[in-house]
């Protein structure tokens, strides 16, 4: 124990100054003789690392920080800490955090709860293999020996950002590792290269998946594909050929699809008790006042909770939203070069925090040069898998709020785009003359001889059939409005008329045109359908506007859905600005041109792997954050002196 007899003491005292130089020597013996030490004083506060010297004069002159100067226990330098803060210091452990969910059940971590980190490791290997202790262990072991500032985690993850935001090569990053644990203390324990740094990430959960695509869009090679060496359908080969002498470079795929798995990031949202308290926000404040404010107050938000009681019954099932949407990732206008991310938002938040850059997910990174275009499908599988899990089993996750595990289930409400990528994804035609998504083949539409495109005017026929604009001639297109607006289909329509759609994915050589399929439409005795029989002629014609029978269809639920957007809620909850801006973000990470979904997939895992760090850290190594940024900013100077 360090004595603390003269912390007490008047600082003109000289025994106080002798207290000090006592006080020095003994933390530097304790700690292995460093050269620096964290100065307690009160400007200083525990951040700042200085030589013995210099922490004498800081005490004498300026005194001990209070807070820290009535403690017990002296943690920072070196003493052991008392039961109540080893608790405390367990549960707010960021790896403890991290681990807790993945692998506890809550009967184990109450078992826990009762012990600081040594009894905790010991109970724990109980419970859990070895493999899993060697981890915990692994992550949480000084950078090196006494080492106050970083353990292994902490310092992986930030050489990692500091590489995606400097836009260092991996060749430069590999060099950097293999020269600073030479400049580290002996037994140092930094990772070596950027392959192990990727690996050590990924025991968090903390990664993406690389799946190789047909050049052509035709395929993923997963699943059954996984082992071929070019596509079953047009034949185009998986690996990259040299131009010149026609060789094959086994081993480098032509398109890569870059897959964050929503799951575990789903789960470790709720590893933190403000986020899991946060996604509880939609199931207590709906508006009684008959006014929209949030997606909780729309049609599809109640139709959802009449319809699925059991999964509405939790608050903590999550709520999604899909959006998507081209862009060209390099500073040149002239670039016909097309990147398309897939971003999930998560409507259970409040409303400030919905829309917000954090809470922007990239889930899909599909490849350039081309737009996928209508096969857009073939990419969105990974993600589609993962939502139908979600919704028919759930996965076990562990709420940091209520301290208990609990089955998570999600659902996917609507998608966000502009209109050609509607088209893209609902796989209806979006221009030409049935370009209305409501209208169809009914679509008002007249062909503009001199300007070469359609206009499309008729909307009078959707005013009340005695309406005065009706009779307008000279206000309009000299013609008297007698149309009917059209019958618009539901979900269940649609998915009954294209379910024997025969997709055709692909941007192979297709010198047939598609032939409508005349058996797209079974014959349906079943009388629950909304006049599906009644209305099979025109159903049918309502196949000459489908490309493709899209692969939401394949979630169970989304037939049942609500089709237009006004009985979704809040505009500004499903418009494009947010994601727009978004994008400009994901442009900015590109700094490798021939590289840019690697450059944007790297930079974006770095800067998720900070937050998932940041909101775990305990409350002392927030205040020492803040701390440190305010020290080094220059406008705080004049108030320091």
């Amino acid at each position: 124990m360090l004595e603390k007899d003269w912390v007490h003491l008047n600082r003109a005292d000289p025994e106080y100054e002798k207290g000090a130089w006592n006080f020095v020597k003994t933390v530097t013996r304790n700690l292995g003789n460093p050269e620096r030490i964290l100065c307690p004083c009160i400007d200083c506060r525990n951040v700042e690392t200085l030589c013995g010297s210099t922490v004498v004069d800081h005490l004498v002159r300026r005194g001990m920080e209070l807070k820290y100067k009535q403690r017990k226990d002296w943690y920072e330098h070196g003493e052991h800490i008392s039961s109540d803060d080893e608790n405390d210091e367990m549960v707010d452990n960021e790896t403890y955090n991290l681990y807790r969910a993945a692998h506890f059940f809550d009967k184990d971590y109450m078992k826990l709860a009762e012990f600081g980190n040594e009894d905790y490791i010991e109970l724990a290997k109980d419970i859990h293999d070895e493999d899993f202790i060697s981890k915990l262990e692994d992550a949480e072991t000084p950078l090196y020996p006494n080492c106050l500032n970083y353990n292994k985690l902490s310092a992986t993850v930030a050489l990692f950002q500091l590489k995606t935001q400097s836009g260092w090569t991996d060749k430069s990053f590999n060099e950097l590792l293999e020269t600073l644990p030479r400049m580290l203390p002996k037994d140092n324990v930094l990772q070596t290269s950027l392959y192990f740094v990727k690996k050590f990430l990924k025991t968090f959960e903390m990664g993406y998946e690389k799946i190789h695509a047909c050049e052509n869009d035709c395929c993923l090679f997963r699943k059954e594909y996984k082992d071929l060496d070019s596509c079953p359908k047009c034949g185009y080969s998986r690996w990259k050929i040299n131009k010149r002498t026609k060789e094959i470079k086994k081993g480098v795929p032509v398109k890569i699809l870059r897959y964050f798995p929503i799951i575990p990031r789903f789960k470790r949202m709720f590893r933190y008790e403000k986020m899991a308290e946060d996604l509880r926000w939609h199931f207590n404040n709906k508006s009684n006042d008959d006014k929209m404010r949030h997606p909780v107050d729309s049609v599809t938000w109640d139709l959802v909770n009449d319809k699925w009681e059991p999964f509405a019954a939790d608050p903590r099932n999550l709520r999604l939203g899909l959006s998507t949407d081209g862009f060209n990732p390099f500073s040149m206008l002239s670039s016909k070069y097309s990147c398309w991310p897939m971003m999930l938002v998560t409507y259970n938040l409040p409303p400030a925090l919905c829309m917000t850059k954090e809470n922007i997910m990239l889930t899909l990174l599909i490849p350039g040069p081309k737009q996928p275009g209508n096969d857009i499908d073939v990419y969105l599988q990974p993600l589609i898998e993962d939502l139908q899990h979600l919704w028919h089993n759930g996965v076990e996750a562990y709420d940091a709020f209520s301290r208990k595990n609990f089955n998570l289930k999600a659902i996917f409400l609507w998608t966000i785009s502009d209109f050609p990528a509607y088209g893209n994804l609902a796989g209806c035609s979006t221009k030409g003359k049935m370009a209305c998504p409501l209208c169809g083949n009914n679509t008002h539409h007249r062909w503009l001889t001199f300007s070469r495109k359609f206009a499309y005017m008729g909307h009078r026929k959707f005013l009340s059939p005695a309406h005065s604009f009706r009779e307008k001639k000279r206000w309009f297109d000299n013609n008297v409005e007698h149309g009917r607006k059209p019958r618009i289909l539901t979900g269940r329509n649609i998915s009954t008329a294209l379910k024997s759609f025969p997709n055709d994915f692909g941007k192979g050589d297709k010198t047939k045109k598609r032939k409508r399929n005349e058996n797209a439409i079974d014959d349906n005795d079943d009388s629950d359908n909304d006049g599906d029989a009644s209305n099979a002629d025109g159903d049918l014609e309502e196949l000459l506007r489908w490309k493709k029978r899209s692969i939401f269809f394949d979630l169970p639920y989304w037939e049942e859905l609500p089709l237009q957007a006004r009985l979704c809620g809040p505009v500004h909850f499903r418009w494009m600005y947010p994601f727009e801006r978004y994008m400009k973000t994901l442009k900015d990470y590109v700094r490798n041109h021939a590289r840019p979904e690697g450059c944007i997939a790297e930079s974006y895992l770095a800067e998720e792997c900070m937050r998932s760090t940041l909101i775990t850290l305990s409350d002392r190594d927030k205040r020492n954050a803040h701390l440190a940024v305010l020290m080094n900013t220059a406008m705080v100077d004049p108030y320091l002196e």
